[in-house]
């Protein structure tokens, strides 16, 4: 099946915007990114899609819901789901260059940033927060809950959970199975260890590397 195929768009609404012509006039009115993904149907309504950039690996198997742009150098994996169906804000979700959403990962809500170099491992799930560029969530780790803000170079180890409406400072580092419910927890996190920076930039290089040969596959 087509990458394409696995890509769907879906409605939105706008308070006030009830005709095509509305409707056509409040999309000229957006921001770049906002028209870049999204479109009057034939029917009047305003829709949004997902829009992979030059540059960028969308595995045949994704499956990609709502308006999103996917920035060059990313490697969407096989079986990962990113669905944007709850968000009331038009603004699409970005998707930073070189992060990487691997396979069986859940991007789920209202979430309008996943920064640059981002990891997002096998199972993860991202249901709602703000991910900051340089973050890794690895294998089964969960960033839970609109307000909750994964702050820069974080690192979620496997199956580590971070609640809902929580702030995590920049270089953070969550444990293995660690869960952090409440802003005391999340205050008291010692920094990323060292060792885990290596293997941290290991996983990111492969995931370029991944982009990278599938592309070149698709263009022969």
């Amino acid at each position: 099946m087509d990458a394409e195929q696995n890509m769907i768009p879906i409605s939105i609404h706008v308070e006030g915007i009830d005709t095509p012509d509305k409707a056509e006039k409040w999309l000229l009115s957006q921001a770049a990114d906002v028209r870049e993904t999204t479109f009057v149907d034939h029917e009047g309504k305003l829709m949004q899609k997902p829009v992979a950039r030059e540059g960028a690996f969308v595995d045949p198997a994704a499956r990609l819901i709502g308006g999103m742009i996917i920035m060059p150098g990313c490697y969407i994996g096989p079986y990962s789901v990113i669905r944007l169906d709850e968000k009331s804000d038009p603004q699409p979700l970005i998707i930073g260059e070189k992060s990487n959403i691997q396979d069986g990962a859940i991007v789920h809500s209202t979430c309008t940033n996943i920064g640059r170099r981002v990891i997002i491992a096998h199972q993860a799930i991202v249901h709602g927060a703000h991910v900051e560029d340089d973050v890794t969530i690895y294998i089964q780790a969960v960033a839970d809950g609109e307000g909750t803000v994964i702050g820069a170079g974080s690192f979620l180890h496997h199956g580590s959970y971070v609640g809902k409406g929580l702030e995590i400072a920049p270089n953070s580092y969550i444990g293995p199975g660690v869960r952090v419910l409440d802003q005391n927890d999340a205050d008291g996190l010692p920094q990323v260890p060292e060792n885990l920076k290596g293997l941290r930039e290991d996983v990111l290089m492969d995931n370029i590397s991944h982009c990278e040969r599938y592309l070149s596959m698709n263009e022969k």
